[in-house]
């Protein structure tokens, strides 16, 4: 079973996404901060990780950065969701590492985000 790690300050979306996945057959850790993130990233073994980008303290770019420069966590693929991009949107962060990284607009589809899950996983 995939296990993804979905990383969140707002804990009402984080409730309603691990809902989901683990509804479609996913294993699923949440924490609420980047900080927290980190952590678990480190101490775990994840197949995805879905990261906020608008957080405060440790925003979704500086997360993603330090997962990048982790020999442990680069190699994990990530999908950034951020209310700042169009709903819907999706693209490829320019700036990859080890691994695949992803930008996704807030609202988004839920079937269009497991599609990509989905996509990732096992194209990765």
């Amino acid at each position: 079973m995939p296990h993804i790690l979905l990383i969140d300050d707002n804990a009402q979306f984080r409730e309603v996404v691990g809902l989901r996945l683990k509804k479609e057959g996913f294993e699923v850790t949440d924490v609420g901060s980047g900080q927290e993130g980190l952590a678990a990233a480190g101490a775990g073994s994840f197949d995805l990780i879905l990261l906020d980008m608008l957080m405060p303290e440790k925003d979704g770019i500086a997360t993603y950065q330090e997962l990048k420069a982790s020999p442990a966590t680069r190699h994990i693929p990530v999908i950034l969701l951020t209310a700042a991009a169009v709903e819907g949107h999706w693209e490829v962060l320019p700036y990859e590492t080890d691994g695949p990284a992803f930008v996704m607009g807030k609202p988004y589809d839920s079937q269009m985000l497991l599609a990509r899950i989905r996509q990732i996983l096992v194209g990765s």
